[in-house]
């Protein structure tokens, strides 16, 4: 028996659960993006890969990684199904996004958040002023009618294709600003992809469109600082987390009987990313 709550552990701990914040506004719908960044341009079959989310509400938006959200449900469904038989299976197919983004357009509010060590860290960012061209060109995306906008963002010219068929003025990590949503974008020379993978109805979930509770306010100097630390220590920083209390919890784990857990397996990305960052997505501040 104390095997297998060893073993609840430790896939409590596998998944970061974002825990939105009760005093934000319902999120109406969520579109799903691939993701790919080529963040090593000397590998480039090993990039940044994920799966984003975009939760949407009437005013604001939340930009984050889904694939702990793939997990959840997938590990919910298994221990549901009644042919379980104990053995749990967990496949990581995304690289792991730290980064999430919440805007509200109307009050020029931008604030990211990080996730390190299982801790989630709160950095305001300046409202991004994108001066759109926007082209006759159309296509259909996912059945959506689309209209091409280019815009130079951060170093880098991007061509976005919005739909005005799906009553939102927002889009993917910090592209916005169009008379739609953007379903995809990409830079000039394809090393930042983000492109639509789908879209759903969220009228009766009961997501909160906010930040994670219990985030960390520093600033964008610091929290560099922490990022390099923890990657040259990351040991150490475990340590120190552990002996200052700190914990994470899931309510799905919370309710799966240990008894029932015979074994987890865990199969990450046969490709993960490149460790060295050589083109970030950012190429100018």
């Amino acid at each position: 028996m104390k095997r297998k709550y060893i073993l609840l552990l430790a896939l409590t701990g596998f998944i970061s659960q974002k825990l939105m914040a009760q005093d934000r506004e319902i999120a109406l719908v969520k579109v799903h993006y691939n993701f790919v960044h080529i963040n090593d341009t000397t590998q480039l079959d090993k990039n940044h890969h994920d799966e984003m989310v975009l939760y949407l509400g009437q005013h604001s938006s939340f930009y984050t990684s889904y694939d702990n959200k793939r997990i959840e449900e997938s590990l919910k469904k298994q221990v549901e199904s009644p042919d379980f038989n104990g053995d749990l299976t967990i496949i990581a197919s995304g690289s792991g996004t730290p980064e999430s983004y919440y805007t509200v357009p109307a009050k020029n509010i931008l604030q990211q958040t990080y996730s390190l060590n299982g801790e989630n860290y709160l950095v305001d960012e300046e409202f991004p002023k994108l001066n759109w061209k926007i082209e006759q060109e159309t296509k259909a995306i996912g059945g959506y009618n689309c209209q091409k906008a280019e815009t130079y963002f951060k170093g880098r010219n991007y061509t976005a294709w919005f739909t005005t068929d799906i009553p939102f003025q927002a889009g993917p990590w910090k592209l916005q600003g169009l008379p739609g949503l953007i379903l995809e974008a990409s830079d000039s020379k394809n090393e930042v992809i983000f492109q639509y993978a789908g879209f759903d109805k969220m009228e009766t979930s009961g997501m909160i469109v906010g930040l994670p509770e219990n985030t960390i306010k520093i600033n964008k100097k610091a929290l560099t600082n922490l990022i390099e630390a923890v990657r040259k220590n990351p040991e150490a920083a475990a340590k120190a987390r552990s002996q200052g209390g700190g914990s994470s919890s899931n309510s799905i784990f919370n309710s799966i009987d240990p008894s029932k857990i015979k074994s987890i397996s865990i199969t990450k990305d046969e490709t993960p990313k490149s460790p060295v960052t050589n083109n970030p997505i950012e190429l100018q501040d």
